[in-house]
C-alpha cells in the first residue's frame, strides 16, 4: 500500500460549475489517481500519494490548471478557485476550464 498524506481542498463559491462537483485527481509516475470530489462551497480532506507530482480538478471533459505538489507534505489547505468567464473556449475546457487549484483563496 503506497504512503499518503492528507491535503485539505476548499472549493470557492464561484458561479462556474455551481451545480456540478469537481473531481480531484493526482498525477503520479504510475498514472492518475482519483482522490475524491468537492462540491460547490465545500471542504474535503483527501489522501494524496507521496509520489504525486501534481493535483488537478476535472468536470465533465474539462481539466483545471494543475497545482505542483513539490512543496506540500501534508496538513496544508489548497483552494479550488473557479471563476465565471464569457470566453467560449474556456467554457468548453480549451485549453483548461476556468479553475485553478492554488495556495490562496480568491
Amino acid at each position: 500500500m503506497p504512503q499518503t498524506y492528507p491535503l485539505t481542498v476548499t472549493r470557492n463559491r464561484g458561479k462556474y460549475g455551481a451545480a456540478r462537483a469537481l473531481v480531484l485527481y493526482a498525477k503520479t509516475p504510475s498514472g492518475n489517481v482519483r482522490l475524491g470530489t468537492v462540491k460547490h462551497g465545500k471542504t474535503i480532506t483527501v489522501n494524496v500519494p507521496q509520489d504525486a507530482i501534481t493535483i488537478y480538478g476535472k468536470m465533465d471533459w474539462c481539466k483545471s490548471v494543475p497545482l505542483d505538489l513539490t512543496f506540500y507534505s501534508g496538513g496544508e489547505t489548497v483552494y479550488a478557485n473557479l471563476w465565471f468567464t464569457l470566453n467560449p473556449l474556456r467554457l468548453m475546457g480549451i485549453p483548461t476550464m476556468p479553475c485553478k487549484i492554488e495556495a490562496q483563496p480568491k
